[in-house]
């Protein structure tokens, strides 16, 4: 009786810190209804509030970039990431980039960005060649058909992102939302660092000299 006494004594009032996880029927869990105190979501750990601002983001942005996309098809007949690469090799000093360079600035990956060169290529817009350096890599270079499309192209990126984006905040949200943006990029960056390919590195095992060999036997 005393030890369970003592132990009692020895529990907090209320545990903020670990509150007690409840399932639902549909598999949900939740915190006696509650996330640090405030009303659980239907996403698992998640309150409202953090529910309402994810979801509005997600489709904030999934929104923009089909609404920028659908802009420059219609007009120039060129969708959101053959503008980006167009771009991407128009300021570059040379004109061009290795492939396996614009799949990791565009966060994308190779086979997609072979694809896109590919449709480009076909158009006149790009060209393609062995790397003069290593006679191995493959060099994307704009023509100047494409740097004729890809400068009337920005004209309609840049009226749709100032339609869509700017003219829906004050520049206080603007200067707000570009650096809270920012944040979680250099955050995933650390996180998840892209390979030269685009994809994510896979992780490796080291196989000591001894468990080698007896692969190998």
């Amino acid at each position: 009786m005393v030890d369970a006494l003592m132990k009692a004594f020895d529990q907090p009032l209320f545990d903020w810190e670990r509150p007690r996880v409840m399932v639902d029927e549909d598999g949900r869990t939740c915190a006696d209804g509650l996330i640090a105190g405030r009303t659980a979501s239907d996403m698992p750990g998640l309150d409202n509030a953090e529910l309402r601002s994810w979801q509005n983001f997600l489709e904030a942005t999934l929104r923009l970039s089909a609404a920028l996309n659908g802009s420059l098809v219609d007009r120039d007949h060129l969708t959101l990431i053959d503008v980006r690469l167009l771009n991407m090799l128009n300021t570059s000093p040379t004109g061009s980039a290795r492939m396996g360079d614009l799949a990791e600035a565009l966060l994308s990956s190779r086979s997609r960005i072979t694809r896109v060169i590919g449709r480009l290529e076909r158009r006149g817009l790009v060209r393609r060649a062995a790397s003069p350096e290593d006679g191995r890599g493959v060099l994307a270079t704009i023509t100047d058909d494409g740097r004729t499309a890809v400068a009337q192209a920005m004209i309609t990126y840049g009226q749709g992102v100032r339609t869509h984006f700017l003219d829906q905040l004050s520049r206080p949200q603007m200067v707000a939302t570009g650096e809270n943006c920012r944040r979680i990029s250099a955050a995933l960056q650390l996180a998840t660092p892209l390979t030269r390919s685009g994809r994510r590195p896979k992780r490796t095992t080291t196989v000591e000299p001894r468990e080698q060999n007896a692969v190998q036997e």
